[in-house]
């Protein structure tokens, strides 16, 4: 993790990509320091909107301190934080000092690593950087990310984080169009997972969506098979449907269908975690 010196290099590079922001593919462009906003909606404040120390991750992630912020750069409609994407200024401004006074007290109460994610946490990286930088009280920083972000961001994130926890949501540009409004998603995550796991550890997660066994399911377990080999799996059935579904599945996901999805990973061959 870069220190001193570095680590305020780090930051104030992080600052200048927001002149004009480009980084996530969406590319917008605009001034963020002068209080533009693009398409995750946020200027050049990171926005925490939520911190807990939740037991509801991946096992060995557990307890994880939890810290949400807002903005995201896809529009996904089973998103269970939907709202602080859609209105992210509503979030207050991060308090640097108060933040790491709690990421201290998180430490006492037993967690085991600093679990960053949104939204997107990447469109809120430069005050990411400024609020916790080295300060991380000795913890390793999991970076909880649906991976839909530019080189720019890739490097200015190397040496900060300790383990990707990465999203794979869907399996095609066509599904990824309708349900999270990036029809490039595929091709960006399969290019950033490369990248997460050269820079750090890595476990590529994905909500199995009901009805999207052979679009969505059978291409990322094959894609994680062929150009992923050992990397941690973790298969999640907690799909939540939205209220008003116009793209995303309209109802949960039966019991049948997950242990279906978990019968043809381990039939791959894949390194399955809980």
């Amino acid at each position: 993790m870069p220190t001193g010196p570095e680590q305020r290099r780090r930051t104030e590079r992080a600052m200048e990509a927001l002149l004009m922001c480009r980084l996530c593919p969406r590319e917008c462009g605009v001034d963020r320091l002068a209080g533009r906003t693009g398409f995750c909606g946020l200027t050049a404040e990171a926005r925490c909107f939520r911190e807990v120390l939740h037991y509801g991750e991946e096992k060995e992630l557990c307890p994880s301190h939890q810290i949400y912020f807002s903005g995201c750069n896809l529009r996904c409609e089973f998103c269970a934080v939907g709202e602080w994407n859609e209105t992210p200024l509503a979030a207050r401004a991060t308090d640097g000092e108060a933040l790491r006074r709690r990421i201290l007290r998180r430490k006492e109460q037993g967690s085991r690593n600093l679990n960053i994610l949104g939204g997107e946490p990447t469109c809120s990286l430069p005050g990411i950087l400024a609020a916790i930088g080295g300060s991380r009280a000795g913890l390793p920083v999991v970076w909880n990310s649906n991976m839909y972000f530019r080189p720019a961001a890739a490097e200015l994130l190397e040496g900060f984080v300790d383990l990707y926890l990465a999203d794979w949501k869907t399996g095609n540009a066509e599904c990824a169009r309708r349900m999270l409004g990036a029809a490039d998603y595929v091709q960006v995550v399969r290019a950033n997972l490369h990248f997460a796991r050269r820079m750090a550890d890595l476990i590529v997660r994905h909500v199995v969506l009901p009805g999207h066994a052979k679009c969505c399911l059978e291409p990322v377990l094959r894609g994680l098979k062929e150009d992923f080999p050992g990397v941690r799996v973790s298969l999640r059935g907690d799909y939540l449907p939205p209220a008003q579904a116009r793209s995303a599945p309209p109802g949960g996901l039966a019991p049948a269908e997950f242990a279906a999805a978990l019968d043809r990973a381990k039939a791959l061959g894949l390194r399955l975690i809980v």
